[in-house]
């Protein structure tokens, strides 16, 4: 019988998955709404230069504390830094050890962009203007043509320490694409909530309107004219739960966590959009070896290492091309990472066949899934090394 059974040894009782019922805020119609409870910010001590704008943000009325504690001093940062880039911040002014990592995304897990040597306000496509009335908003601008891409006017911004929400007005029948990564139509419409949480970003291939396997909390927006049309992009660099409203009139961004850490792209076609993302925020993608292009044999179920070796000969007597076999999870032992299968794949004969696989020019492909079994700590049978040793 295959796949092998194991015995089952739960690390820990099922219960730590049990968990009151909690209803979205954005299906809850009684959930305090943030714009009508909170007062905003006023700007102050605008400081200008070459390359952009600082100043200093302070609440405009007393605190809301709607679904947190409000930050009262923030501090804004606007930062020319290509001519097709404009970096919007907006993050609490009094940070030290303790708080940092709530607000500050660390950039060795998302790095920041790279600022173009010489990049200025004069120079720029993109152009950043703010005004106090009645609170502190902003918007962003084509410099060419003044076409407004982003406008906070008539929102507050709330920032507190468990949410944030920033509001942008929207053209009429405005065409987004993007929010990554999850099955829906390719224009997302304007009566669309998109919600980003790290647990979401599992095996979900073939789940309707739900994270596939990553996260890209950018926006490209295409604007059609009598002429032809215009596209531009945003990018929020934040890896806490997100919600995206897509509605009517406007786009509000919402997020548990972070700050507010936008990225502009002057585009202006799609395609230039997308490069500007590539190039100057996520970094392209590693560039294949060459034989991965080639034709692979994969599957669940494969017994041992015998098995395989039956399967690649049997392309050989076809006289099928094939570069590589891939190994599913069969090959572990008990579905942990960095295991190999005692009874099922030795190690001894995985180097033979291995040996002779490469021997012929071909590849061993092993999935590896991150599962880091954690043993119950009164098993002793259940002691797993890679966990052990951290």
């Amino acid at each position: 019988m295959f796949p092998p059974a194991f015995a089952p040894t739960p690390a820990l009782p099922a219960s730590v998955n049990y968990a009151p019922s909690v209803l979205p805020n954005v299906q809850d119609r009684t959930a305090p709404d943030a714009q009508n409870e909170c007062p905003g910010y006023t700007a102050s001590n605008v400081q200008h230069s070459s390359t952009g704008l600082t100043a200093d943000l302070t609440l405009a009325g007393d605190a809301c504390n709607v679904y947190g504690i409000d930050v009262v001093d923030l501090s804004l940062s606007i930062e020319y830094q290509s001519n097709e880039r404009l970096a919007v911040r907006i993050v609490p002014t009094y940070l030290a050890p303790d708080n940092q990592t709530l607000y500050l995304l660390d950039p060795d897990l998302t790095p920041y962009p790279n600022v173009t040597d010489g990049a200025s306000k004069s120079g720029s496509d993109l152009k950043f203007t703010w005004s106090n009335d009645p609170s502190f908003s902003f918007k962003v601008e084509r410099a060419s043509s003044g076409e407004v891409l982003f406008d906070t006017s008539g929102h507050v911004i709330v920032f507190e320490d468990q949410f944030l929400e920033l509001a942008t007005n929207m053209v009429p029948d405005y065409n987004i694409y993007g929010l990554a990564e999850s099955l829906h139509s390719f224009r997302l419409g304007d009566d669309w909530t998109q919600t980003f949480w790290a647990s979401y970003n599992l095996d979900n291939d073939n789940v309707i309107d739900v994270n596939g396997h990553c996260t890209h909390s950018m926006y490209l927006e295409t604007r059609y004219n009598d002429t032809g049309s215009t596209s531009h992009g945003v990018y929020a660099r934040n890896a806490n739960g997100q919600d995206w409203l897509l509605r009517s009139d406007n786009i509000t961004y919402r997020t548990i966590g972070g700050s507010f850490d936008f990225y502009f792209l002057s585009g202006e076609s799609s395609k230039e959009v997308i490069s500007q993302y590539q190039t100057q925020i996520v970094g392209t993608p590693f560039l294949q070896p060459y034989w991965t292009l080639g034709f692979g044999q994969n599957r669940w179920g494969y017994q041992n290492w015998t098995n395989l070796q039956d399967v690649i000969d049997g392309y050989a007597d076809q006289r099928i091309q094939l570069e590589m076999i891939i190994n599913d999870l069969d090959y572990l032992e008990a579905n942990r990472i960095f295991t190999n299968s005692p009874s099922h794949y030795p190690h001894q004969q995985g180097v033979e066949f291995l040996d002779k696989l490469h021997a012929s020019g071909q590849y061993w492909f092993p999935i590896l899934d991150p599962i880091v079994y954690a043993p119950h700590p009164t098993n002793a049978s259940g002691s797993y090394e890679i966990y052990d040793r951290g």
